[in-house]
């Protein structure tokens, strides 16, 4: 897989406010650009979904598909709509995985970016009033994927936006559609080769909850044992990579305390990955960051459990 390409763009946008998460049940995970006007809500249901999650990679999801198409308030450009979505998902805590300014340009696996937004996408005939919402795939000029984490469930994004059809008149307004993938987010279950593989191939890093240790203690317990041995067997297929192995903890407790823990755990699986499976020392380099790097809030044991965990991390 190519390296995900990023793409900067310098310029002034005024961002107007996004509530992040939905005040009701008609919004969804994001909320509508203010001042918008949701023309179609087509609560696809549970399909499976070509999800982009890079300019050169797609993957196939399971989940519940929505697909919102939207009319953007007068006088705001697709680029506006799509940078304050960029700043509302980074608001919340989400991973934008890639935004492109010529979404036209994007083939993967031979096929137009286009084919995998057309999915579950409505027909809706050929009446005027809908001459913008069948041409708009080939018409978007915008274009963003991203993911969002929230206690068991995941969320990817993909939100395009464009202007009108000229030949209904529509060329000076902006229209744009939120598609909604809601998933299953893992459970705290075995790390497995393929989950290993899939997940640095993704995101560049995986975490494994099947290391264990007691409360307050760096000992890796012999329930280990699986996941020392596919974390070797997955090292082992890439001998000329390099990997973090990162200790995380939850926030009980002093700051000191829990960022030494976490790396006396990151430090013990590595001594245990080289002593006792062989796996080159230059290979995995031990690194704790304490309470610092949490993917779920603290507030509850769910999201405690979930943040105490050992990451591969792709060097």
């Amino acid at each position: 897989m190519e390296k995900l390409k990023k793409l900067f763009f310098v310029m002034f946008i005024a961002v107007f406010p996004l509530t992040a998460f939905a005040q009701d049940n008609d919004t969804g995970i994001i909320s509508i650009y203010e001042g918008s006007r949701v023309v179609y809500d087509d609560q696809i249901g549970f399909e499976e979904f070509s999800q982009l999650v890079s300019e050169d990679s797609v993957i196939t999801i399971e989940g519940i598909i929505r697909r919102q198409w939207c009319q953007a308030p007068d006088g705001r450009s697709p680029l506006e709509v799509i940078k304050n979505y960029e700043a509302a998902i980074k608001s919340m805590g989400g991973e934008l995985l890639f935004i492109t300014r010529d979404p036209q340009s994007i083939e993967i696996d031979n096929e137009k970016i286009t084919k995998y937004f057309n999915m579950h996408r409505k027909n809706r005939g050929l009446a005027t009033n809908v001459v913008s919402y069948n041409q708009f795939p080939a018409g978007m000029s915008e274009f963003l994927a991203a993911r969002i984490t929230a206690p068991g469930k995941e969320y990817y994004l993909t939100i395009a936006s464009g202007r009108g059809h000229s030949a209904a008149r529509q060329a000076d307004r902006t229209y744009f559609e939120i598609v909604t993938l809601e998933v299953e987010a893992m459970e705290l279950g075995k790390v497995t080769l393929d989950s290993l593989r899939e997940g640095i191939a993704l995101y560049g890093k995986v975490p494994v909850y099947n290391f264990h240790f007691e409360t307050g203690s760096a000992e890796v317990l012999s329930e280990s044992a699986e996941a020392l041995q596919i974390v070797y067997e997955f090292m082992a297929q890439s001998p000329a990579e390099r990997y973090y192995v990162v200790g995380h903890t939850d926030n009980v407790g002093s700051y000191e305390m829990n960022h030494k823990l976490s790396y006396a755990r990151a430090n013990a699986v590595v001594r245990r990955l080289v002593d006792e499976y062989g796996v080159d020392i230059n290979q995995i380099k031990p690194v704790g960051v304490g309470p610092v790097s949490p993917i779920f809030s603290n507030s509850s044991e769910e999201g405690k459990a979930r943040n105490r965990r050992v990451e591969i991390v792709k060097r």
